[in-house]
């Protein structure tokens, strides 16, 4: 996945890239705040790793746990890494500022201290083309291989995909709306044929979508949006018939800088609200079925006119079959890497072990007492943990996602009675952040609307299980991981096996 082969690649990223690509100025939809799931996206860049080949840097917005670049490095993952977080300690735990991770290597340009790999030379391949990226490119001498920012904004829109699939004459294109009677009139007009979904022009996983059922929802979203019109705010959203989803999928495949597309891989895709759950490799009957009924042919196109307009590099399709049969080609387009990609390429690492997995992750509710390296050691322990030369096993792929909102990763929440000491390289990341009422910006509770909060559709939990006593107080993270299985049996006991693992050591299972 490198943009240019031979060079030296620095991967990093921000994940969440729509909201740096969204204008201020746009109306928006009623949200959750939930600070504890934006903190676990900001540390998901750890994800990066599986792209890093032989020589290649990572750099992650905190840096990754010692005992976890142990672990990768024992299955063939080495890349330079940031020994300290990009943060600085600017940052309390589970509190996340609004600067991308480009704008802190950006702001540290005269930081001349250990803790950073050389970057000098480097071809960056980020997650998505953000602000500040050439910035901080010319002040650490990385060289850069992308379109133009406002390119890669243009082609991440939701107006852009609705726009090019009516130039390409597929159903469900959508209305584009740009004010408050728009969405009253073009509402009204698919309530007649059942419900609708109302989509930010920028919306990301999990937020940014609306699920619209009935006249009163669609009445108080109009009320809503026609507030922020009088304040100044410009309207502009996509609204699409609702679709009675059999299965989503999507397809990653590459752009080249000479209008190359190679088409990489096809995952079947289990979502949770709206919000991603996991990806598995699909059958070969369904991948007959895509080549039959020109899938791929139309993923060709897709990327020609991508081409067109400007773009190149990674880009993930997000489809689906639906109740009935038919094939729905294109719900969005991402421009940019994607979790699906991630599970490509730990694919590829398993393949040539003659192995295969599905990249899955489980929202934890938990103290933090339990540290990384413990963590790992259970793992083994209960013959868990894949080790690079079991058949079968689990392979998690950071630690920060599951420790940012807690503390505790390196083993400074541990409670008296656990065996293990601390490990020697650890870091400051950890602390608690305090309990935060949920409530709903701009609309009351009692408004009956389908609202998501955050990537996982779930409400901010940290600090309803409060501390009583010498009971710790709990707060919410995620552990990514690749089930690696042989089959569908074989991964449902293995997923049984790990559930009954972290109930035993007080991880409550949230997704």
């Amino acid at each position: 996945m490198n943009a240019i082969p031979n060079q030296r690649h620095l991967y990093m990223g921000t994940f969440e890239a729509e909201a740096y690509w969204r204008d201020a100025q746009l109306a928006s939809l009623p949200a959750i705040p939930d600070r504890a799931s934006s903190a676990i996206v900001a540390a998901m860049d750890e994800l990066l790793f599986s792209f890093c080949q032989p020589g290649d840097a990572l750099l992650t917005r905190y840096a990754i746990s010692p005992v976890h670049r142990q672990y990768i490095a024992q299955l063939g993952f080495r890349p330079a890494v940031n020994e300290r977080d990009l943060t600085d300690g600017t940052e309390q735990a589970g509190n996340v500022s609004a600067a991308s991770v480009f704008e802190l290597l950006g702001s540290r340009k005269a930081d001349t201290s250990t803790g950073f790999p050389q970057l000098e030379g480097c071809v960056l391949s980020p997650f998505a083309g953000l602000p500040h990226v050439e910035e901080a490119a010319r002040a650490w001498g990385i060289t850069l291989h992308q379109p133009p920012l406002e390119t890669i904004r243009k082609v991440n829109a939701k107006t852009y995909s609705s726009d090019l699939k009516r130039s390409l004459g597929l159903r469900h294109p959508g209305y584009i709306v740009t004010s408050f009677a728009d969405v009253a009139e073009a509402g009204r007009k698919l309530l007649r044929d059942g419900s609708f979904l109302i989509k930010d022009d920028f919306g990301v996983s999990g937020k940014g979508n609306l699920h619209i059922t009935s006249t009163q929802m669609l009445d108080r979203i109009v009320s809503y949006l026609r507030g922020q019109e009088r304040k100044g705010k410009r309207v502009l959203f996509l609204l699409e018939p609702f679709l009675e989803k059999e299965q989503d999928f999507s397809c990653q495949f590459t752009i080249g800088d000479n209008g190359s597309v190679d088409i990489l891989s096809v995952q079947w895709l289990a979502n949770t609200q709206f919000a991603y759950r996991e990806s598995l490799s699909p059958d070969e009957a369904f991948m007959e079925r895509l080549e039959r009924e020109g899938y791929f042919r139309l993923m060709q196109d897709v990327g020609k006119q991508l081409y067109q307009d400007g773009y190149y590099g990674d880009v993930c399709i997000d489809s689906m079959t639906l109740r009935g049969g038919k094939l729905e080609p294109i719900i969005e387009i991402n421009a940019r890497k994607s979790m699906s990609l991630i599970k490509h390429q730990l694919d590829t690492f398993l393949a040539r072990k003659n192995m295969r997995g599905t990249l899955t992750n489980y929202s934890l509710s938990h103290d933090g007492s339990l540290s990384y390296e413990e963590l790992l050691e259970g793992l083994e322990c209960e013959g868990l943990l894949f080790t690079g030369e079991s058949e079968e096993g689990v392979m998690p792929l950071g630690a920060n996602t599951l420790y940012v909102n807690t503390g505790g990763r390196d083993g400074e929440n541990r409670n008296a009675g656990h065996k293990s000491t601390p490990n020697r390289n650890t870091t400051e990341r950890g602390g608690r952040s305090s309990a935060k009422q949920v409530r709903v910006s701009g609309i009351s509770n009692g408004d009956g609307l389908s609202v998501s909060g955050g990537p996982e559709g779930v409400a901010n939990i940290q600090g309803k299980e409060g501390a009583t006593g010498s009971e710790r107080a709990r707060g919410k993270g995620r552990l990514y991981l690749e089930l690696v299985a042989a089959g569908d049996k074989e991964k449902m006991r293995l997923t049984t096996k790990l559930e009954h693992f972290l109930a035993e050591h007080h991880f409550t299972v949230l997704n």
